[in-house]
C-alpha cells in the first residue's frame, strides 16, 4: 500500500477511523477525517474515514430515535418492557457496528475498500463516483449440437472421360441438353427439335 504525504500508509488512517468508530469517540474520528481529506487529499484513505464515521453516526442515531420515545418508560409496567426492547435493539445494532468495523479494519489493513454496507455508497456518492451496478443477462438458449451425419466411404475414382464432347440423348436438345418431352422445341432454350 502507497505512502501519504506524510509518510505514513494510508491502509492506517483506514484502520485508527474504524477502531476510533468501535470505541465512539466521534470528535477523534472527525479530527483524522478532516486530517485524512484536508492533508494527505487521498481519495480512498478518505473514503474509508467517512464509513467509519458513518458506522460511528448510526449508534448516536438509534440512541436519538428511541429517546423521542422516552415517556414510555413513565407507563408502569410497560414502561419496563419497552426498555428491554429497546437495550436488545441497541445491543443488535452494537453487536452488528462491531462486527462491520472489524471486517473494515481487516480489508484496510490489505489495503482493500471496506465496503461497509449503505457507507460505501455515500462515500463513494461523496466523491462523484457512481457503482455501475451489475447487469444480469438472461443465458442463450443453445440447441443442443445435432450428431454428425455417418461419413459415406468415397466412390471409386472413374478414369477420366476424353475431350471429345458426348453426343446428347435422342430426347434431348441439341443445343443445351435440356430434355425434350416429346416438345417440338426446347422449352429452355427455343431451338427445334432435331427429327
Amino acid at each position: 500500500m502507497e505512502k501519504g504525504k506524510y509518510g505514513i500508509r494510508l491502509a492506517f488512517y483506514g484502520v485508527v477511523a474504524f477502531i476510533l468508530a468501535i470505541f465512539g469517540w466521534t470528535t477523534a474520528l472527525i479530527l483524522l477525517t478532516g486530517v485524512v481529506i484536508i492533508g494527505e487529499k487521498n481519495e480512498w484513505a478518505s473514503r474509508q474515514a467517512i464509513q467509519a464515521i458513518f458506522l460511528a453516526m448510526i449508534s448516536g442515531i438509534v440512541s436519538s430515535f428511541f429517546g423521542i420515545f422516552s415517556f414510555f418508560y413513565s407507563i408502569p409496567f410497560f414502561g419496563s418492557v419497552w426498555g428491554t426492547i429497546v437495550s436488545i435493539i441497541e445491543s443488535i445494532i452494537d453487536i452488528a457496528i462491531l462486527v462491520f468495523a472489524i471486517i473494515a479494519i481487516v480489508r484496510n489493513a490489505k489495503g482493500q475498500e471496506a465496503n461497509v454496507p449503505l457507507a460505501s455508497k455515500f462515500a463513494h456518492w461523496a466523491y462523484g463516483n457512481v457503482i455501475a451496478k451489475p447487469v444480469y443477462q438472461q443465458p442463450v438458449y443453445q440447441q443442443p449440437a445435432q450428431p454428425a451425419a455417418p461419413v459415406q466411404p468415397a466412390a471409386p475414382a472413374q478414369p477420366e472421360a476424353s475431350a471429345q464432347p458426348v453426343a446428347p440423348a435422342a430426347d434431348a436438345c441439341s443445343n443445351c441438353g435440356a430434355p425434350l418431352n416429346g416438345a417440338a422445341f426446347c422449352t429452355k432454350c427455343g431451338t427445334p427439335a432435331a427429327k
